[in-house]
């Protein structure tokens, strides 16, 4: 059963883990961008997701701590689906997608890919055999009543910070929707609109931007490009049946043709026939009409004959 000092141990971690999740995800970015930008969802520096994994994996994987094999595994399905389903989620509740993995080898819808989930499964073994026992004699030098004080006092800010990114974010999609539907054709025009309008807001609100720049931009084009692929799909749905009626009509066409030509090829044939049985007909009566004229022919030669005598 898990008691209040474990609940307040691995709330810890979750900080901790999130903390050095949102470091990492500095330190990819400024490699890429030069740029110091704070890449959390959230405004304070923390990086929920990593949190979550590394808690996921404390709590499933303790039990093979001596297997490598099993934690990597492990560690690499955890994160993989705990990854996959937050994407999924935040793209569902925000309608944008907070991060893209399309252009990398193997991936899954672009919510995950194969190069992240390996550092997942490293990451795992650490977590177990390095980390986690680092962070627990750490955890355990502070007093309790000092423990929990900061146990409360972090999860009230940490409350109140997800309230508020979630509020500034609904915001941020309602001026998003809001330029789209005045500028529906054009896709540039309208992430641009949406880049000054968040430029005009405060510091916090220019922070998403900065932090996710092509969100709402994707969002915009993923929104055009739906469009594009359903009237796409309606047409080629339409040409496929148009298709159909023809060949069918075709077939019902050739089926008719079929019918009357084999119907042709019967009357023809009966008339043939009946012309044959008329013809036999006649032939039959020229031949008895002889046969009796020739034997009425015999009797009068006959009767003349008996006369002579």
């Amino acid at each position: 059963m898990i008691d209040l000092e474990m609940i307040q141990r691995l709330f810890i971690l979750f900080l901790i883990y999130s903390f050095s999740g949102w470091i990492i995800e500095v330190i990819v970015e400024f490699i890429y961008s030069r740029k110091l930008i704070n890449r959390g969802f959230l405004i304070g520096p923390v990086c929920p997701v990593y949190g979550f994994g590394a808690v996921f994996i404390t709590l499933l994987l303790s039990h093979y701590s001596n297997d490598y094999f099993a934690m990597f595994g492990l560690s690499f399905i955890i994160c993989g689906a705990l990854e996959y389903f937050t994407s999924y989620i935040l793209e569902k509740i925000f309608n944008a997608r907070w991060w893209d993995y399309s252009n990398e080898k193997f991936n899954i819808k672009g919510r995950i890919c194969l190069e992240n989930l390996i550092w997942f499964g490293i990451a795992g073994i650490a977590v177990i055999k390095v980390l986690n026992p680092m962070f627990d004699n750490l955890i355990n030098i502070i007093p309790n009543n000092v423990l929990s004080i900061f146990t409360y006092t972090t999860l009230t800010i940490f409350i109140i910070d997800v309230i508020v990114s979630l509020t500034i974010i609904k915001k941020i999609r309602s001026i998003s929707e809001g330029i789209t539907n005045q500028l529906k054709d054009n896709t540039e025009e309208i992430s641009k609109k949406v880049r000054e309008k968040i430029q005009e807001q405060s510091a916090i609100y220019r922070r998403v931007l900065k932090a996710f720049p092509h969100v709402f931009s994707d969002k915009v084009k993923h929104g055009k490009e739906k469009i594009v692929n359903v009237a796409n799909e309606l047409k080629t749905s339409a040409l496929e049946k148009k298709e159909k009626t023809i060949t069918n009509i075709n077939n019902v066409k050739e089926l008719a043709n079929n019918k009357v030509n084999k119907s042709k090829r019967l009357t023809k044939y009966r008339i043939n026939k009946m012309k044959q049985t008329i013809s036999k007909s006649k032939i039959m009566t020229l031949v008895n009409t002889n046969k009796e004229k020739e034997t009425k022919n015999e009797k009068n030669s006959n009767t003349d004959d008996i006369d002579n005598n």
